[in-house]
């Protein structure tokens, strides 16, 4: 039998002063959908990838392989009532607002990194997903199903390259549906 075809969503944050590495492995573009839409739902995800420059991508493993890497961020849009839209060209990139600007820093509990933070702005936000330009390839073969068990182990990190044994990809075999590494 061969190895099954899925998709790794997944959201990362260096670990820091925040730190973020969850993956939601699935076998429909529709899980991965509304998997998407409640961590995008979540205002501090906001200010993960406006402030700390999240990674958000989706990788496609055909036959347990990875076989494309998905950079999510220029097809993402945040509307918060009363800002212009906030759209990305990649993590730590945002466009519509400069979250590092002198009039960002100069605002005590009220810059909008800081709304992102606490949760403020959250019933005013609304984030769209363009999926209708994302080029996502089917899936090859037979799709992961819940119950699998599936690897990550050759996803490109760069710890992975430093050769830390304790990178996530080196974590092994991973139960479908939601993982969390940092809990």
């Amino acid at each position: 039998m061969h190895p099954k075809s899925y998709y790794d969503l997944r959201f990362w944050v260096s670990p820091g002063g925040a730190s973020k590495d969850v993956h939601y492995l699935r076998g429909t573009l529709d899980e991965v959908k509304a998997d998407l839409a409640a961590e995008l739902a979540e205002g501090m995800n906001h200010y993960l990838l406006c402030w700390y420059g999240a990674e958000l991508a989706l990788d496609v493993y055909q036959h347990g392989r990875l076989a494309r890497t998905i950079d999510l961020h220029p097809f993402v849009t945040i509307d918060v009532e009363g800002y212009p839209p906030i759209t990305f060209t990649g993590p730590g990139e945002p466009v519509g607002h400069d979250f590092s600007s002198d009039e960002e820093q100069s605002v005590d509990d009220g810059s909008l990194s800081d709304l992102f933070f606490m949760g403020e702005v959250e019933q005013v936000t609304t984030v769209t997903v363009d999926w209708a330009r994302i080029d996502v390839p089917a899936l090859l073969g037979q799709a992961a199903q819940p119950g699998d068990l599936l690897t990550i182990s050759d996803r490109p990190y760069d710890d992975a390259e430093a050769g830390d044994a304790d990178a996530p990809h080196e974590a092994g075999y991973l139960p479908y549906g939601y993982v969390d590494f940092e809990a």
